[in-house]
């Protein structure tokens, strides 16, 4: 096997005082026999949770480079990330949140299969999810793991593989990326805090191939206000229904912009750097990336709108079923019927 190579472990803060220092154990307990280093950002939390970070990065007795850096000012996700990678001196990011829990094995897993395939830019494995509830039951759990070298799949957009598709697909997380994306394409998009991953896979999958791991390698936890979900509590009752339909309405429209500015650039370089038949071959690709702008296009619109307005959009985006129809009703009305039908099914 090729020499292991070095990992840039780089670990996004954001007021977690609950549950960073479990996240930072599970980092600094990696078997990794390659190189590796730890990259600690804090985007200024108003909590403890910088100084707990301090405060384990003070007892950790390992030999790894570690670095501490807090932003000058709350710079959100992309930001954060941004400054974070100014400290990194591998090739590859390794991105962890404040939150999660990782496998023992996680690095070591992602290094091997990147050995066998340098010229990779993005690294897929999966995940499972658990509550707070679960977690003395993930930390056993930890100690007594020991995973067989999962098998591996490598893909190329060039031979038709369709990144989104896999983006998508349930348990699969998409945060090892290589240094390339941000070396050739810059600093990410400072408003692409919601889609920061989306543009890192927009720019790697052109860049080169994509490794998909069938391995466990981060439980990521719930209903502790996880972003993406709109600060979600974990309820299914009308005012979780209406405050994630209202942030799926925000998301729409503070994240198309900055996806519009990777696809152009995606698309310039490709149109620059590419010989005719590669640019053949990833016309796919594009024809993609375009296709989903045009779809998020129609749902920044979607809540903004009438009722009509919804009709038509669920028609073009080929919506069907009982719960599409219930949800071009108002939102309010959506959200009480969608209550009440939980509540009685």
């Amino acid at each position: 096997m090729s020499t292991l190579p070095k990992l840039s472990y780089v670990f996004l803060s954001y007021n977690r005082e609950k549950y960073v220092r479990a996240a930072i154990e599970s980092a600094f307990a990696q078997d990794y026999e390659g190189e590796l280093e730890y990259i600690f950002s804090d985007d200024c939390s108003t909590d403890r949770t910088f100084e707990i970070i301090k405060e384990c990065v003070a007892a950790y007795k390992g030999t790894r480079r570690v670095i501490i850096t807090q932003t000058p000012q709350n710079l959100h996700l992309a930001g954060n990330t941004n400054h974070a990678v100014q400290f990194v001196t591998s090739d590859w990011i390794v991105r962890a949140d404040d939150d999660d829990i990782a496998t023992p094995d996680r690095c070591s897993i992602i290094g091997k299969a990147i050995s066998t395939c340098p010229e990779a830019s993005c690294v897929f494995t999966k995940m499972k999810k658990f509550t707070d509830l679960q977690e003395s039951e993930i930390l056993t759990k930890q100690g007594e793991q020991t995973t067989p070298y999962p098998e591996i799949q490598i893909h190329d957009i060039r031979d038709g593989f369709d990144p989104l598709r896999a983006f998508s697909a349930p348990l699969c997380l998409h945060q090892v990326w290589s240094m390339k994306h941000f070396r050739q394409f810059g600093p990410l998009p400072n408003d692409a805090n919601y889609v920061d991953d989306v543009v890192a896979l927009y720019r790697s999958s052109i860049l080169g191939k994509c490794i998909i791991i069938d391995a466990v390698t981060m439980y990521i936890r719930g209903g502790s206000g996880n972003m993406s979900r709109g600060q979600d509590d974990g309820t299914r009752g009308y005012s979780s229904i209406m405050r994630l339909e209202r942030f799926n309405d925000r998301y729409q429209n503070i994240t198309l912009r900055p996806l519009e500015e990777t696809v152009k650039a995606v698309s310039q370089y490709r149109k620059e750097t590419l010989s005719l038949g590669e640019q053949a071959s990833t016309q796919g690709f594009i024809d993609n990336l375009q296709n989903n702008l045009k779809q998020r296009r129609l749902l920044c619109t979607y809540w903004r709108g009438s009722t009509i307005n919804r009709i038509r959009i669920a028609k073009a985006l080929g919506y069907k079923g009982f719960f599409a129809a219930l949800r071009c009703l108002p939102m309010p009305i959506f959200a009480f019927l969608l209550a009440l039908y939980r509540k009685i099914k």
